[in-house]
């Protein structure tokens, strides 16, 4: 799939939604109808696919054409919105489970998965059209909400292990790692330092795991793990 490169239709259903304004990402893009996040390490907006981008928080009312400093969009949510469907696998349909979880394929596209962790959520599924497009809630209290908790696994090479691909990481995130088999020489404590915390969403945001016994770093061990991030 591919963002949009024109503007396209809000396609709201019932009222409007709330709207606040939110400043751009200098340089960026965004035409009016499409989906916008916001970059996590810094707040600021961009098309919903945008490496390091949280999860989606609504939609542009307008088009911004490579947005100068501090320039702000103003952006619609808390409102049902008509999307394009996803293509076979990763297509919504009249079986799928009312509030399911959306994620967005582009700027203007909901995927019924998150392709591997590698998308983030847009919102909750609420039908289908007739002519086969998707009713998504989109909200940021849900979205956000929602992809609070993050879950995963890996195994150590000679201690360490970093995790980087699909996972969203704030600055106020809390990460929990319990080992699930031992191999090696395995340590007695899983750490992560705060100087090996990243800030981003997928793409930037990383976390690097590290053995440890008795206080020294175990470099033997080749042991799996689960880890929970929530925040």
């Amino acid at each position: 799939m591919a963002n949009a490169t024109a503007e396209i239709a809000l396609a709201g259903v019932g009222q409007d939604g709330r709207r606040f304004h939110v400043p751009c990402k200098t340089g960026t893009t965004i035409y009016a109808g499409t989906m916008v996040a916001q970059q996590v390490a810094d707040g600021l907006l961009v098309p919903a696919t945008s490496t390091g981008a949280g999860p989606v928080i609504g939609k542009a009312t307008h088009t911004v054409t490579v947005a100068t400093a501090g320039q702000r969009m103003l952006v619609e949510t808390d409102r049902i919105y008509i999307l394009t469907n996803g293509l076979t696998t990763d297509a919504f349909s009249d079986a799928s489970l009312i509030g399911s979880p959306v994620y967005a394929g582009d700027d203007h596209t909901a995927f019924d998965n998150s392709n591997s962790t590698t998308l983030q959520l847009c919102g909750t599924f609420q039908g289908m059209e007739a002519g086969g497009k998707v009713r998504v809630y989109i909200a940021p209290e849900h979205t956000l909400g929602t992809s609070l908790l993050q879950a995963g696994g890996g195994t150590f090479a000679a201690g360490v292990l970093t995790v980087s691909a699909g996972i969203t990481v704030t600055a106020t995130s809390r990460v929990f790692a319990m080992r699930k088999t031992e191999a090696g020489t395995d340590g007695d404590e899983i750490r992560v330092p705060t100087a090996d915390r990243t800030v981003g969403g997928p793409g930037t945001g990383s976390l690097v795991f590290r053995s440890f016994i008795s206080g020294v770093a175990a470099t033997s061990d080749t042991s799996t793990f689960d880890y929970l991030i929530v925040g």
